[in-house]
Order: structure tokens, then C-alpha cells, then sequence
């Protein structure tokens, strides 16, 4: 039976209607926000995530609280373009590009200068001062945004003006929380201000409550459903030492407040970090190790004893890192907190690159190149280092940042020596056949008074060309030494030297881990000792270690001694020196075969052969000594020490069948 509806009831629900349309439209033009359509780009599109204490209450302005809080979304179209309300600093980075900076700018900010290709493209923005309010996107007509590939994970640090990255040129996106946070592949937030304490007293602001807050200053509460926290890393002490908060105060607050972030984020790992100037140590251990103790054993204390290297790494006399100090701090710490989370910590080498930019995984970096402290910028240490890549198209250009000599190889032709050469520089002055291509390239030696800018920038390549993995050889020899293994006094140094012709004789990758001037044992007149730096990135620091995990060697030659007798080094100290270094360079590489050679010049032979002995008759069964009595001529030498271009082929002649009798080749 059909019904007719009642007149009054009919007139009743039109202008119910007619008030919900009115206040939607009032409230889209100012008042209380109508929640985004998804993918409009405004404040409140439910595509665009906010890492990171934001206030979006209002819904047409979204406020980062604390440091280095940042969004991220992804978008169609060629453009796109973010509203500022008035004058600020920020970065954003498009397509998982470098972070460009933007200064002082303010109103429509378009962040694609140079349209981009149809498709869909990521974002990210992350305000640094001024008037940091995000009032959305203008996206191209017809355009959206998409929801981002977003980590599961996010780990949170708690700190001072250390963990903000304070006096570092990008302040947060250049800490070592920021840092770790990429290194982890985890979201990542900073709930840090300059100059906080953990307890408040004199006037320093406590993150013990401080840390409960949505803002940096204010008492309105976090809401922590928000989001959960996979791991939260609490670096603090510092600075409550000269606010006068005593040892018993600082552990009792300390002990406190893990219990009190425990409660906020049930299921995270929290890691109580060491402070670099080891204040408070006894009394933060003490706090970790009560949790521990009351059943909670997801809280780790982390001792860096030793992660950075005073003046090297810090900008000033008050604890506070450099960039590079930074990048070690995280270098560090991301494997611990990866070990507790059971997931893996990523160089910076392994992300995502352009082709023929640091980064591409079709470049093989051979040696211990520093491919960590910065994405745009890789530096070879030692000898010999070079980096090998196959590209399409007809020309090749490398970019350098200095001035620099280095040899460049492109497919099996000549090796082409470039002299003081710097900026973008033609390696095919005459194009190429089209097709696939390979090239190398390896610096100059920078030692002595050579000061070349050995430093890789990337390739330029033809438009539309890209790069591909060259042939790998799948076996790799290094070569342990001083000037004679670098190669001085021949005509192209590591290139004409024994290691580097031994290692093309057996189709062997090869490195030369050596330094002019460079003994067995450090002495007290300042001559480097290669027992000691064997394990480092840089024969000239200290820190940080190299990771061996980077490459193993199948071979390991050392041809050490020469330069030890003339800085007073003793036959026993020798000795020992020469045990140590076997040791190292097995525990690095156990499946190695090592070759412990008699110096040209026969110094420290029954010293070298003696260690030798004992290391093989403790079970090193994978080590050889190798009598090198007569190999060089007075024609074979450039002086009384140093081999030429024939001497080094001498060398590689004799030398090569010996390894290759182990290993192959």
C-alpha cells in the first residue's frame, strides 16, 4: 500500500537540509572544519601523514610541535606547490631527493621550479623556524593526493640540544635522530629542546613531565594514542649537572620516568643512552637496571665509550657533534636498536638513488670508501680505491667537487689520466657507439703534499640513459702496506703498483690497504702504525672502525717493516706487533689465506717468519711467508727502496702464481 507523506513532516526534514548545507558551507569557509575529502591537499586530507607532535585542531593550519616533525604524502600530476602563512624555513625533499632548503619564504611556495614527469610522486616537508604552519597543498587540476608508503615502525628520541642538532647546519635533519631514524627505515620524532635538563630545577625545563606535553612549552597534554612508539630513546643529563640536580635526584627521576614512558608506550624497547661527556653514567645504569629488575626487560642502557673523537667530531667544547659526529653517533646506535627490534639497520649507500648518482647500487665501490656520512658526497681512504658501473647511452661525465687527478677506463680501452681537473668533467669528448658501456675511475693517491679533492659527486648521463651492475669478479685480494705497496714513484702510483697488477693478472677485485710512510708498529715520532689502523676507515683517525662486513677478502698480503727500523722500533716490539696484526686481519677475514711477505729491503725477516710460525702452529693453518730474496734488481728500483714500473712487474710476476696457487686465478 503506498502512503503519502505528511506536508508539515515533509517541509520539516527540507529545512533540515537546507541548515546542515549552510553551516558545511560556513564551516569550509573558516568556522569548525568538515573533514577533507581524501586527496583535495588540504590541512586535514586524510592522505597527508604528520610525523611527529602536530596540532591539526584547527583543521585549516596543522603546527609542528617539538623539532623535526614532518609530513609526508604522495601526489599526482607535474607540480606541486605548499601554503605558507607568513615567513618561514623549511625543507622538502620530492621523489626521495636531497632536502632542499627554502628561506624565508611565505604565501603559494611552488617546490617543483622544473615540472616533473607525469605519474605519481612522493613528498616530504619538514619545517625548520619562523612561522612553521602547514596550511596544505595546491596540487595541478585534476590532480591528487595519494596515501604514502608509510613504515610500520617509528622510534622516538628524547633529548637536549644535542639530539635537536643543535649548531649542525640543518639542525634536525642533520642529528644523529634523525640520522638513525633513516638508517632504521622507521618514522621517526624528536621530542627535544636546546638546553632541557631530565629534572627541572633552576630554571631548566624538565622533559620528566615536559616530555607529557604536546609542545615544547605549555601544559596541554600529548595524546599518545596518537601513535605508538616502536622504540624511544631517552639521551639525557647533560645539562641537569649545572642546574646542580644531584646524583640521587637524577637517578630517582630518571627511574621514574622510564617507568612513567613504559606506561605511555606498553609494547616499545626504550634504550637509555650514555651522554657523551659521561655525566651521570653510575646513576642513569642504575635506573635501566631497576626496571630490569622490576620485570621490564625491554629497557637496554647503551654505552658509546668511545663513538666520537674529541675535536674531530664536536663544534664546539660542550658536547655538542658536528655533521660527521652526528653521522658516527647514528652509525652506532641504529645496530643496537636494530638488534632489539630484530630488523635491520641500512647504510646510507643502500637507499634508493638516481642512476649514476652516490647512492646507485650499479656502482661498485671496491675499497673502503666513506659511503656513510654523507648521501651526496662519497670519499675513498687508502690507496688503490676505485668504483666501477655499466651505463647506456653515447657520453659520460663525472662531477667533481675540487679540483683532482684521477684515471678513467671506459669499456677495455686506454686508461686516460686527467690532470687538475674539477666540476663536470667529459670523460667521452667523442660519443660512444650506442649501447651498453663500462667505465672506471680511482683518484689520485692524496697523501704527502698532494691535496687533491678525491671526492665522488656522480655521474651525468645522456637523457634517458641509465646504469647497470658491470661484471663482478667474485674474488677480492688486499694488500697490506707502506709506499711500495701505494705505488710511489711509478707513473700512475696504485695503478702501477704490484697489488692492483696482480689483482687484474687473476681477475681479482683488489685493495690496496696502504700509506706512505706507514710502519708496522705506531711510534712515538709519529709514524703510523698499520697494526693499529688496519681496522679503521681512514688511515689518519681513529675512529670510526670499518666494517668488514662491507667486503671479504679471499687474499690478504702484508708487506710491512720497511720504514720500522728507521723510528727505533725494537725487534720484540716487532714481533708482537706483527702476531697482533695476523690476529686482526684474521678475525676480519676468517676465510682468508694470508701472505706475510719478507720486505724487499729483508728488515725484521726472522721477527716477521717467527710470528708467522707461531700463529700456524696455534691452529692458523691458512697463512703463508714468502721469501722474496732476490726478486728486484738495482734496475728494478727508482732509488734504494722503491720499485719502478718494471720492479712492480717483477713483484706481480713472482707473487701472483704463489696467491693464485691458494686461491685460484
Amino acid at each position: 500500500m503506498q502512503t503519502t507523506p505528511h506536508p508539515r513532516r515533509t517541509l520539516s526534514a527540507l529545512l533540515t537540509a537546507a541548515l546542515v548545507a549552510c553551516l558545511l558551507s560556513l564551516s569550509w569557509a573558516g568556522g569548525t572544519p568538515a573533514r577533507a575529502a581524501a586527496g583535495d591537499g588540504s590541512v586535514s586530507d586524510p592522505n597527508i601523514v604528520y610525523v611527529g607532535r602536530w596540532d591539526t585542531s584547527s583543521g585549516t593550519a596543522a603546527v609542528p610541535q617539538w623539532s623535526g616533525a614532518y609530513l609526508r604524502t604522495s601526489f599526482t600530476g607535474t607540480t606541486v606547490k605548499v601554503r605558507a602563512r607568513d615567513a618561514v624555513n623549511f625543507y622538502a625533499s620530492v621523489d626521495g631527493g636531497p632536502d632542499v632548503f627554502h628561506a624565508g619564504v611565505r604565501g603559494t611556495v611552488n617546490l617543483t621550479p622544473q615540472p616533473l614527469s607525469p605519474g605519481t610522486h612522493t613528498l616530504r616537508i619538514s619545517y625548520r623556524s619562523g612561522d612553521t604552519v602547514f596550511q596544505g597543498l595546491v596540487l595541478d587540476s585534476g590532480a591528487r593526493t595519494v596515501a604514502p608508503a608509510v613504515p610500520s615502525g617509528l622510534v622516538e628520541f628524547v633529548g637536549d640540544s644535542i639530539t635537536a642538532g643543535a649548531l649542525t647546519d640543518r639542525l634536525a635533519l642533520d642529528s644523529y635522530a634523525w640520522k638513525t631514524g633513516e638508517r632504521l627505515g622507521m618514522r621517526h620524532t624528536r621530542i627535544a629542546r636546546a638546553g632541557y635538563c631530565l629534572v627541572a630545577q633552576s630554571g631548566c625545563t624538565g622533559l620528566s613531565s615536559q616530555y607529557f606535553r604536546t609542545g615544547s612549552t605549555g601544559d596541554q597534554n600529548w595524546d599518545f594514542s596518537r601513535y605508538p612508539a616502536s622504540a624511544v630513546v631517552i639521551n639525557l643529563g647533560t645539562n641537569d649537572i649545572g642546574h646542580g640536580v644531584s646524583g640521587p635526584a637524577f637517578q630517582t627521576a630518571y627511574t621514574k620516568f622510564l617507568s612513567d614512558v613504559r606506561a605511555r608506550h606498553p609494547e616499545a624497547h626504550l634504550f637509555a643512552v650514555q651522554t657523551l661527556k659521561k655525566r651521570y653514567v653510575a646513576e642513569t645504569r642504575a635506573a635501566v637496571s631497576a626496571r630490569n629488575s622490576a620485570g621490564d626487560a625491554k629497557v637496554t642502557y647503551v654505552d658509546t665509550t668511545g663513538w666520537l673523537t674529541d675535536g674531530a667530531d664536536y663544534e664546539d667544547g660542550n658536547g655538542h657533534p658536528n655533521e660527521a659526529g652526528h653521522t658516527k653517533f647514528a652509525d652506532r646506535l641504529a645496530p643496537v636498536i636494530a638488534a632489539r627490534l630484530g630488523t635491520a639497520a641500512t647504510d646510507a649507500s643502500t637507499k634508493a638513488a638516481a642512476p649514476g648518482q652516490p647512492g646507485d647500487p650499479n656502482i661498485k665501490f671496491v675499497g673502503r670508501w666513506d659511503t656513510r656520512s654523507s648521501s651526496t658526497l662519497y670519499t675513498p681512504y687508502w690507496a688503490g680505491a676505485y668504483y666501477r658501473v655499466g651505463f647506456t647511452g653515447r657520453t659520460v661525465k663525472l662531477k667533481q667537487r675540487g679540483t683532482i687527478d684521477f684515471w678513467a677506463r671506459i669499456d677495455d680501452g686506454p686508461v686516460r689520466f686527467y690532470d687538475d681537473v674539477k666540476g663536470t668533467v667529459d670523460l667521452t669528448p667523442t660519443a660512444l657507439a650506442s649501447g651498453n658501456h663500462t667505465l672506471q675511475v680511482n683518484y689520485q693517491v692524496v697523501a704527502g703534499s698532494y691535496r687533491g679533492d678525491a671526492v665522488f659527486q656522480g655521474l651525468a648521463l645522456d637523457s634517458g640513459a641509465t646504469t647497470f651492475a658491470p661484471p663482478a669478479p667474485a674474488k677480492l685480494i688486499e694488500f697490506v702496506g707502506d709506499s711500495i705497496t701505494v705505488g710511489t714513484t711509478t707513473s700512475q702510483n696504485a695503478r702501477t703498483a704490484y697489488g692492483w697488477l696482480i689483482g687484474e693478472r687473476l681477475g681479482a677485485e683488489h685493495t690496496q690497504v696502504a700509506q706512505g710512510g706507514a710502519c708496522l708498529v705506531a711510534t712515538a715520532d709519529g709514524c703510523v702504525g698499520l697494526e693499529q689502523q688496519f681496522g679503521r676507515l681512514n688511515p689518519n683517525s681513529s675512529t670510526p672502525d670499518w666494517d668488514f662486513s662491507r667486503y671479504q677478502a679471499d687474499a690478504v698480503v702484508i708487506n710491512l717493516g720497511t720504514n720500522d727500523v728507521g723510528h727505533g722500533v725494537s725487534s720484540t716490539q716487532f714481533q708482537s706487533a706483527y702476531a697482533g696484526l695476523l690476529r686482526k686481519a684474521r678475525a676480519a677475514y676468517p676465510r682468508a689465506w694470508i701472505f706475510a711477505l719478507e720486505t724487499f729491503r729483508g728488515r725484521y725477516v726472522p721477527q716477521t717468519e717467527a710470528a708467522v710460525k707461531a700463529a700456524v702452529d696455534g691452529g692458523d693453518t691458512r697463512l703463508s711467508f714468502v721469501d722474496t730474496t732476490g726478486w728486484l734488481g738495482s734496475g728494478d728500483l727508482t732509488d734504494s727502496v722503491h720499485p719502478n714500473d718494471q720492479g712492480h712487474r717483477v713483484i706481480a710476476d713472482r707473487l701472483a702464481p704463489i696467491i693464485a696457487a691458494r686461491i685460484g686465478g
